[in-house]
């Protein structure tokens, strides 16, 4: 006899939801671009779905509780539509005798078979439609639902759906939604060359479908809370409508088109939702005109400004009236003016204004080659106003080749650590002035919380070396787990790869070294020195 506990669904299921996918990060994954930690969420919730659909098929006991979970996160809902499609009607015993999510509208129009019923549950279970970067149903067969089934909302549970949208496949996304609904990535894959060649005329439609699809969003899901555009085939004025999801946190838009970003129309509607906390999308060329009291609740916000200026960049910080800013993106930022040094210093000034105690986490990217006139400017001038921020926690600095009006030196990484002492996280990313060995002891000792470190290079020609490879105690950092550099070494100075190797053991000892693929062979040399001595000293403390 089996035991009690092996028989009890509520016990079983418990024991089951191990092997299920957190539906919280149903959205870290994304099909819709080439991330190799997309492929390995992919694979690892593909193995546990494997496991659960092997204890369904174990005994009957155990078939409840392992189907429940397996229709709650789905693919393809084709299907579903399938097992609805196939399950007959005819039966002398109404829906009420097998199912505990009964509609009662229904009961009352069909008599539905026991496989009928059953098809429903399994769609009254669905919790999430993950959906791949194919359209999210097969179009081999016939998709639409059967008549027994219209009128009611057929997945009442639903609260995670990533779709991809087809412009010439009707309104189906439109039969899924539910007032339960709480997360919604929509996909709009690039349009086919014949199409993308046409007028503008013929863009109207696809315009017209994307607004009627938001503000039909907004009527059968007005609860949306988090709504994300992966779009390679609709601009973001189409979205206008957004303004209508009153209840909207989270609203992302990534654009993988290299035309000029139609974001003015989009801004306005969502600086009046009130309870928006999360935002990314692109910053137009022209300056946007934004009502007083704009975005009261945004807590993260990600600019890229490919096709804005920095005083574009400097206008919109200006509106928000949020007082909880947390985190802040500016990416791609142009500094193609006569005074890109001054713009940056303005960017600059306006953040350390507008959020001087809640922000923690800073994300720049400088790119664009400057005015030829435009005279040289040190880094550390330009971001002044920053460094009397220190709550900063995370901030990341990426200054792209082609950038030659803002200068770094050797002293801005020191700058960085005696600005910010809370700091997490360090980055300044650039191809010149490698950073003395030394000056990263002082960086690390000086943020003892620090636990991850991108500096442009190293500098591993000077004297000291050896006197901290005498001293009874160099250890700078403990809790450093991570030391990058930018340069893979190319532009470092490493004369003595196994002395330098032996000098950052004894500052960083808990780094995760890893060998840079195409690196410098100095640094590789280290890299691997590094491994040499930690697998040493860990086989010494295996052994005594």
């Amino acid at each position: 006899m089996p035991h009690y506990a092996l028989t009890c669904y509520d016990v079983l299921f418990a024991i089951f939801q191990f092997l299920e996918d957190l539906e919280e990060s149903w959205y870290d994954y994304d099909p819709a671009i080439q991330e190799a930690s997309s492929w390995y969420r992919r694979q690892l919730a593909a193995r546990s779905r494997s496991t659960l659909a092997s204890c369904s098929c174990v005994c009957r006991a155990f078939f409840r509780p392992a189907s429940a979970l397996l229709w709650r996160n789905i693919d393809d809902v084709s299907h579903l539509i399938a097992l609805l499609r196939a399950a007959p009607l005819s039966t002398i015993q109404p829906l009420a005798s097998h199912s505990e999510f009964v509609d009662k509208e229904l009961v009352k129009s069909a008599y539905l078979s026991e496989q009928a019923s059953r098809a429903l549950q399994y769609a009254w279970r669905v919790r999430a439609i993950h959906g791949h970067r194919r359209q999210s149903f097969s179009h081999g067969g016939n998709w639409e639902f059967p008549d027994w089934t219209q009128g009611q909302p057929l997945l009442p549970q639903l609260r995670y759906l990533r779709w991809t949208v087809d412009f010439a496949g009707g309104d189906q996304l439109l039969e899924l939604l539910s007032p339960s609904l709480r997360s919604l990535h929509l996909i709009f894959p690039r349009l086919p060359a014949s199409s993308t060649s046409q007028s503008d005329a013929d863009g109207e439609p696809r315009e017209a479908f994307v607004r009627n699809l938001v503000r039909q969003i907004a009527l059968k899901a007005p609860a949306l809370q988090y709504l994300r555009i992966s779009s390679s085939g609709a601009r973001e004025s189409w979205f206008q409508p957004v303004g209508e999801l009153a209840q909207l946190e989270t609203f992302e838009f990534h654009s993988s088109v290299c035309d000029e970003a139609a974001t003015l129309p989009l801004i306005q509607p969502l600086a009046a939702l009130q309870h928006l906390r999360n935002l990314q999308l692109r910053l137009p060329g022209d300056s946007p005109r934004i009502a007083p009291r704009a975005f009261p609740s945004l807590q993260t916000l990600t600019l890229d400004a490919t096709f804005a200026s920095l005083h574009a960049v400097s206008a919109f910080l200006l509106s928000v009236s949020s007082c909880e800013l947390r985190s802040l993106s500016l990416l791609n930022c142009q500094h193609v003016s006569l005074s890109p040094s001054t713009e940056l210093h303005e960017v600059a000034e306006v953040i350390r204004s507008r959020f001087p105690s809640s922000l923690r986490h800073f994300v720049l990217e400088l790119r664009g080659v400057s005015h030829g006139h435009a005279e040289p400017q040190p880094l550390a001038k330009a971001l002044g106003p920053l460094f009397s921020m220190p709550h900063l926690s995370d901030v990341r600095i990426c200054l792209f080749p082609e950038v030659v009006a803002i200068v770094p030196s050797q002293d801005d990484i020191k700058q960085m650590a005696r600005s910010w002492p809370n700091a997490t996280r360090l980055e300044l990313s650039c191809l010149r002035t490698p950073s003395p060995l030394l000056d990263l002891a002082d960086v690390a000792r000086r943020c003892i919380g620090l636990t991850d470190l991108v500096i442009p290079g190293i500098d591993a020609s000077a004297a000291e070396m050896e006197g901290l490879l005498s001293a009874p105690n160099p250890v700078a950092a403990p809790n450093l787990r991570s030391l990058t550099l930018f340069d893979d070494g190319t532009n470092s100075i490493i004369p003595d790869p196994e002395k330098l190797a032996r000098c950052l053991d004894r500052l960083f000892p808990s780094v995760n070294w890893h060998c840079p693929r195409g690196g410098e062979e100095n640094w590789m040399e280290t890299v691997q020195e590094l491994v040499r001595i930690r697998i040493a000293r860990m086989s010494s403390g295996a052994s005594m």
